[in-house]
C-alpha cells in the first residue's frame, strides 16, 4: 500500500514537472499551478476587501 503511494506521488510529480512552450516562454505545470493558485487567492482577497456587504 504504502508503495503505491509512493508510486502516485512520482508520477505526480513527474507530470507535473513537464514543460511546455507558449510564445518563446517555457512554463512548467507547477508554475501553472501555483499562479492559479496565487491569483485565486488574490481574486478571492480582493472580492472580500470590494464586494462585501
Amino acid at each position: 500500500m504504502i508503495s503505491d503511494v509512493a508510486a502516485l506521488f512520482s508520477w505526480v510529480v513527474e507530470l507535473f514537472s513537464i514543460e511546455f512552450t507558449v510564445y518563446g516562454f517555457t512554463f512548467s505545470m507547477w508554475q501553472v499551478f501555483l499562479f492559479d493558485i496565487v491569483a485565486a487567492i488574490i481574486g478571492w482577497i480582493l472580492g472580500e476587501v470590494f464586494l462585501d456587504d
